[in-house]
């Protein structure tokens, strides 16, 4: 029997390398106890090699309990030492959805913790490999992932093989923002090569001079038989250059994963497999050369960067009603192709893709199964508990493009490990080739490679807040408010002040990848003790401005602090409204309370429009001593006729929809050829409100025409 294709080449050619390469020495606990494990923090050191293991008993349940002691990594057969274990259990929490919203609400805040405590899901949508007719149904499986598996720490990404780089997602916890990206799928399948051969075999059948002249094109004999299977499939190219196109999406988003340790990383691949016959003859299928070597380049990423390959086929076991409907056009039982054992054929093909990837990343198939959501399900358990073992290698043993093989044992009977197979050592001139391009942009380099970081790095903690405002012509500015934990700067003392420098840098990308806005700061804090204090207990606050055309962005926020060289980064995803053609429009709400105003704040927004008494905050827990303010602006079109604008503020109990605060307010407004913009505030005393989640909403609406905008934002009394 035929053994599947890419598991022969992925094997074959060893392509697989090392993911994780950092890490400190940290005891684990003696029980798979998920509340009492310690934090595995992860340093630089090239020769360290993480290695996740999920183990099983015969049933297929995941095994818990397991220590050190039960486990055996061998590398090329020598048994190692793991100097790092951790049992990972990691529970789901979902978002919460206030009783009187039809669904979570946009956090309107982003920050960072000590640590990334969530998953990591990256949805690779394979657009060039779905049916048409199957859009939908990979629509509705891919958001039923996000509506119900992803937690609140989680982060996922939506990616296109077409390469559309606008229609897919960066990594986000927003939900809306990943529904949306996945409500642009359409699948853009070619159609079958056994198909279009038949196609064409049957064109020629029906050439009357070339029946007079074969007297056999059908296939009947031996001669006819030659000639029909010499048939190419018109679509050879495009089908070989989508497989290629669909492999370098895997390549280059496995390498986009490489720098997060300590957490698996999985790549879900919603596809029909890839459909390209590297089996035939050169003649018929001349790009399998370059498929076979994109193929290669993949499957290195993937376990270069330990990054785990989900297959997951849509077509579940209603192919086979494809194959009959094809097989049906064709009476030449003697042809391969347009018949039942052609199609099935195909079918194997692109499955054996699917199966292969995912054996060989450690990753699961899900193939041949109409419980797709069950498949969903294991994939998240796989991703909420494993054990971590991690081991320093010989790196005297490396030498380049040598695959290290892995294989990870346990010695309790009747259990099963699933696990990563091996790795190929990271090559030492590409690093200091990094390293030199580093020093050349004149960039600080850790604050450069903490922002290129697909997730946030929470050494020093923060806090971000953004919104957009009406700027100059069809922009918009987007006002930013970043908020650093005092208790994380390390200040020195001299000459009775307390000294640190801290540099903030914020990149605005958008859905293109495209850079469309920058901002650098330093600030140099020189601090009387009593300030410093201060600091230390409420942190300091900076502001910063971005003009931005409209679109998608993702802020990337990064600050860095000298003395302990600590950084934290935040991305913040934020959606420019082209207020120019909206005839009604409201902005974001810049929230402010009393206490707000001890935060030392570094530098004032001269652009700020409202009227706040203090700045802008990115917290949104507080004191039911602090009276809570909010600032936002109305924009509304040419109005011929004089009306009003009403606005109401209403602060509810989150959870059983109660109002807690109510009131009102309203503008008249003259008639004008141009538009027009309201700013309005609302002061909210929160000394009656009892401690809880709560919600503020504010309606504005206009008289002329009913016209109505609003805005939400969760909020939190301690």
């Amino acid at each position: 029997m035929r053994r599947y294709f890419f598991a022969v080449l992925f094997m074959s050619l060893a392509a697989v390398v090392v993911g994780a390469r950092q890490a400190s020495p940290v005891q684990a606990p003696q029980q798979g106890d998920a509340a009492q494990q310690p934090a595995v923090t992860f340093r630089t050191e090239t020769n360290f090699v993480e290695v996740h293991a999920i183990v099983t008993d015969q049933t297929g349940a995941f095994v818990r309990g397991l220590t050190r002691d039960d486990f055996e990594v061998y590398e090329d057969g020598r048994l190692q030492s793991p100097t790092v274990f951790s049992f990972v259990d990691l529970p789901i929490e979902r978002p919460f959805t206030p009783v009187n919203a039809s669904a979570p609400i946009d956090p309107d805040v982003r920050e960072t913790r000590r640590t990334f405590d969530g998953r990591i899901y990256v949805l690779v949508l394979d657009d060039l490999h779905t049916n048409v007719t199957r859009s939908q149904h990979v629509r509705d499986v891919a958001q039923r992932f996000i509506q119900q598996y992803l937690g609140v720490d989680d982060l996922a990404a939506v990616v296109y093989t077409s390469g559309r780089q606008e229609s897919g997602q960066e990594l986000t916890n927003n939900r809306r923002l990943l529904l949306a990206a996945i409500d642009r799928f359409q699948g853009q399948k070619l159609p079958s090569a056994g198909a279009e051969k038949l196609a064409v075999h049957l064109r020629d059948a029906a050439n009357q001079d070339a029946m007079r002249q074969e007297g056999d094109p059908v296939g009947r004999t031996p001669e006819g038989r030659q000639r029909a299977e010499s048939t190419r499939d018109p679509y050879d190219q495009q089908r070989a250059f989508n497989v290629r196109r669909a492999l370098d999406t895997i390549e280059t988003t496995s390498g986009w994963l490489a720098d997060v340790q300590g957490r698996r990383k999985a790549l879900l691949f919603f596809s029909e497999g890839f459909d390209y016959d590297v089996y035939q003859p050169f003649q018929l299928a001349r790009e399998s050369s370059g498929v076979l070597q994109e193929a290669q380049e993949a499957f290195s990423a993937a376990q270069r960067a330990n990054v785990n390959v989900y297959g997951i086929d849509p077509r579940g076991l209603n192919g086979l009603g494809e194959m009959i409907q094809i097989s049906s056009r064709s009476d030449y039982p003697q042809l391969d192709f347009g018949t039942f054992r052609g199609q099935f054929r195909e079918l194997l093909l692109s499955q054996e893709s699917l199966i292969s990837l995912a054996d060989e990343t450690g990753g699961l198939a899900i193939v041949n199964a109409n419980d797709v959501a069950g498949g969903l399900g294991r994939i998240v358990l796989d991703n909420s508990r494993y054990y971590l073992l991690g081991y320093y290698s010989d790196s005297t043993r490396w030498s380049r493009n040598r695959f290290m093989r892995i294989e990870v044992k346990v010695k309790r009977p009747n259990l099963e490990v699933r696990a990563r197979r091996g790795f190929l050592p990271p090559d030492p001139r590409a690093a200091a080739r990094a390293r030199e391009a580093d020093v050349k942009a004149g960039t600080t380099p850790a604050l450069k490679a903490a922002l290129s970081k697909p997730v946030p790095v929470g050494d020093l903690p923060m806090r971000v807040f953004a919104t957009p405002f009406k700027g100059t012509g069809d922009n918009a500015s987007v006002q930013i408010a970043v908020e650093i934990d005092g208790s994380a700067l390390r200040f020195t003392e001299s000459g009775g002040r307390f000294n640190e420098s801290l540099e903030v840098s914020i990149v605005a990308a958008d859905q293109r990848a495209r850079v469309q806005g920058t901002e650098r700061q330093t600030f140099d804090l020189r601090l009387m003790p009593e300030t410093r204090e201060r600091v230390s207990r409420t942190g300091v606050r900076l502001l910063s401005r971005l003009e931005l055309p409209p679109g998608r962005y993702q802020l990337h926020v990064g600050a860095h602090e000298s003395t302990g060289g600590a950084i934290g980064t935040v991305p913040f995803d934020v959606e420019v409204p082209d207020y120019s053609r909206l005839n009604f429009a409201i902005t974001g709400l810049a929230l402010t309370t009393t206490s707000a105003g001890a935060i030392v704040t570094a530098n004032p927004d001269p652009d700020y429009p409202g009227d706040l008494k203090t700045a802008p905050t990115a917290t949104r827990v507080f004191s039911r001593s602090d009276v809570l303010s909010y600032y936002a602006e109305v924009y509304e079109s040419a109005s011929k006729a004089p009306h009003a604008v009403e606005f109401t503020t209403e602060v509810q109990n989150a959870r059983d929809g109660r109002t807690a605060f109510e009131s009102g307010g309203r503008t008249v407004v003259q008639a004008s050829n141009r538009p027009q913009t309201f700013g309005f505030t609302t002061d909210l005393p929160l000394k009656d409100l009892a401690p809880g989640m709560y919600l503020l909403r504010v309606d504005a609406t206009s008289t002329a025409g009913g016209q109505t905008a609003r805005k939400d934002v969760l909020f939190e009394i301690r």
